[in-house]
Parts: C-alpha cells; structure tokens; sequence
C-alpha cells in the first residue's frame, strides 16, 4: 500500500471512531437526581435539626408575621402500646399540649397562644398547630437501675407535629425524646417513669418554641 493510500486509510478509520464514540455518549443517560428525604408517612422534605431531629419550613414562611396561634389537642397514633402504658399516654398527651402552650407564652413567641377558636380575637386568622404522638413508652424503673445509663428502662414519647396558615403547611417537626437528661441518665432507676417523661416533653416543647423564635429572627 503507498503512504498516500495508507494516510487516507487511517484518517478513514479515525473519523469513523470519532463518530461511534459521539454515537454512544448521545446515548448516555445521565445518572437520575436523587429524591428528596420524606417524611415516613407523607412527601414533606425534612432536614435535619440538632434539637427537634426533623424539621421542615415552607419558602417565605416567617413567624413573625403572624399574630396568634391556636394549639390543637394532641392525638395519638401509636401502632404498638402496652396495656400498662395507656393512662400514662393519656397523661402524656395532655402535658404535651399544657407544656407547647406554656413554653410557647413565656418566650412570647407569639402575640396571643389560644387553647380554642373562642379564645382567638375576633376578626384574626391564627395559624394552627396540629400535633400526633406516634411513638411511646411509658418506661421501666427495674431496667433503668441496670442499664439506664444505656437507654434501657426510658420512656419514650416522638411527636409528629405541623403548623397551618389556613390550609397550607408551613412548619412540620419530628421529635423523639427518651430519658435525655443527664439524671435521667445516671439515677433513672430511683426515678419515676412520669418524672422523666415530663422532663422530656418539657425539654421537647421548650425546644420548639425556641425553633420557632429563631425562625422569626433569621427572616
């Protein structure tokens, strides 16, 4: 074969490589964007929080723009439950709700915190706070004496809560606590069960209002 066909051959077979090449990355799909973390039982987008774990807050919501509040009365949806654990629940869900509107009120984290539509002042739409215990424990004392340190004998309460202006969710939490003080920690089997729980949703309540303030003074 002379150079000059040997040239054209090979130039022949470059160009042709070239073309399979840009063939095959046209057809490349592009790896798909991952989805967005979501709640366990709806598409809320949560991120995390050093204090309420899960957090969400609608684009260009603010607290401080609104003027009341109105808490709900908690519910439950707890899948497993031991019979020797519902008073206490019961008992539970009415602190949680006594401790968000105390805790709410002494940080003033809004101008009126209502308990009903009646105590709301007329003339005013107050946002809404809906909140759910979907997990609980009333605890042990007997576990806490050996391993409470480690968890064991706690009691544990998660609460799924949402505020709403109007229709439209503009706050979501999910928040977990279990014996996380430090006494409950290292004397929790010479503490009672609801001795340590109120501690924890006090703790919970405290932490959300002071979530709600930081949301009125970053915006």
């Amino acid at each position: 074969m002379s150079p000059q066909c040997y040239t054209a051959t090979r130039r022949w077979w470059i160009m042709l490589l070239v073309i399979a090449m840009t063939g095959c990355a046209s057809t490349t799909t592009p790896p798909p964007t991952p989805a967005p973390t979501s709640t366990d039982r709806d598409t809320v987008p949560y991120r995390a929080d050093a204090h309420l774990q899960k957090v969400w807050l609608a684009e260009g919501f603010s607290v401080q723009r609104h003027q009341s509040l109105l808490v709900l009365e908690p519910r439950t949806d707890v899948a497993k439950l031991n019979p020797d654990g519902v008073e206490n629940l019961r008992w539970a869900r009415a602190l949680l709700r006594d401790e968000v509107v105390k805790a709410l009120r002494a940080k003033r984290v809004f101008p009126a915190v209502a308990l009903t539509p009646s105590d709301v002042a007329p003339g005013t739409r107050p946002l809404r706070l809906e909140t759910t215990i979907i997990e609980y424990e009333k605890g042990g004392g007997g576990a806490r004496f050996f391993a409470g340190a480690h968890g064991a004998g706690q009691p544990v309460i998660r609460v799924r809560g949402r505020v709403i202006d109007g229709e439209r969710p503009v706050f979501a939490f999910d928040a977990r606590r279990s014996g996380d003080s430090g006494l409950s920690r290292a004397f929790g089997g010479y503490r009672g069960d609801r001795a340590i729980q109120e501690e924890d949703i006090r703790d919970l309540a405290s932490d959300l209002a002071d979530f709600l303030i930081r949301n009125a003074s970053a915006r």
